[in-house]
């Protein structure tokens, strides 16, 4: 938002933007890309296209009419189940594109009417911007818990743009080109040197490089402060999240490393990892992440209060 405030904006824009249908187009709009991140979270790591085919039953392999394919409303009006055979369809589908909606709703409140609201413009591209790269987020939390993958398709191209955005102008993410351009290469070379420490002295990967470049993407949008508060928060709400289901016998994950990946010895044994058992930390940088994303004045305001 600009230092001198009021921010002269054409007045049938600010009408516009400030109907109160405004928020909800931008929900149903997240939504939309929600759905598209459905196909991208189950199709990327299989090396399948996110084109061809279009949707289909995961049972019956039918493909799914367009009215049974609108964001979140299809999904309840036929309860779940595929219209063809019945076969219960993923909860997980309707979730994502609920989590996406709800991303761009506050995104836009962030962005657009809160700037408008106290007399600034209307910041839409970052509104955009931040969006994509919650999508990214978003997507890379599924792929890990389901494969124990972070796509390069989606984190490396969103670091690319985040990049590309602070180059031709820092005040659209707050973020200047060298800070993101050094919390990105910070964030890679640090979880690349604990790899190589832990390959060389230990002979298993303690981290994926995929960890390494996601925060290449984080501090790539985020930069300095966002990229350490990902790592210092993802890594205690990994061990406050991790611990207890562990106790209670459950997985993080919903398949083993081993099962996915192979019997790699690099990868280690049972027994490597929190309490015997290994976790996937991208989801948790990611989670991380939104916290950055949504409550920067939170997050900074608990910053100072622990580091005056």
């Amino acid at each position: 938002m600009p230092d001198t405030l009021p921010v002269d904006v054409d007045p049938a824009l600010v009408w516009l933007l400030l109907a109160p249908w405004a928020p909800m187009l931008a929900f149903v709009f997240g939504a939309l890309w929600g759905s598209f991140a459905n196909v991208v979270i189950y199709r990327v790591p299989r090396g399948l296209s996110v084109v061809r085919p279009g949707s289909r039953c995961p049972a019956c392999e039918v493909p799914i009419a367009w009215y049974d394919n609108i964001p979140v409303l299809s999904y309840l009006l036929v309860r779940g189940r595929c219209r063809r055979c019945g076969e219960r369809i993923a909860l997980r589908y309707l979730v994502v594109e609920l989590l996406a909606g709800v991303l761009s709703f506050a995104l836009y409140m962030q962005h657009v009417m809160r700037p408008l609201v106290l007399g600034g413009g209307p910041a839409i591209g970052a509104w955009l911007l931040w969006l994509v790269f919650g999508l990214g987020l978003l997507i890379v939390t599924y792929t890990d818990i389901d494969l124990w993958v972070i796509p390069d398709e989606v984190v490396l191209p969103v670091a690319a743009l985040g990049l590309l955005v602070a180059g031709i102008d820092r005040d659209v993410l707050g973020v200047g080109l060298i800070e993101a351009m050094a919390a990105g290469a910070a964030g890679y070379l640090l979880v690349a040197g604990l790899r190589w420490v832990y390959l060389r002295w230990r002979k298993i990967e303690a981290l994926g490089l995929g960890d390494g470049k996601l925060l290449l993407m984080i501090g790539a949008f985020c930069g300095a402060k966002g990229l350490v508060w990902a790592l210092a928060a993802g890594a205690i709400q990994g061990l406050v999240v991790a611990v207890p289901l562990l106790l209670l016998g459950k997985r993080v994950a919903s398949s083993e490393l081993q099962e996915v990946h192979g019997d790699d010895p690099e990868l280690g044994e049972d027994g490597d990892g929190v309490m015997g058992a290994r976790v996937p930390f991208g989801p948790f940088l990611a989670i991380a992440a939104f916290e950055y994303v949504l409550l920067p004045e939170q997050i900074e305001a608990l910053v100072e209060l622990v580091l005056p």
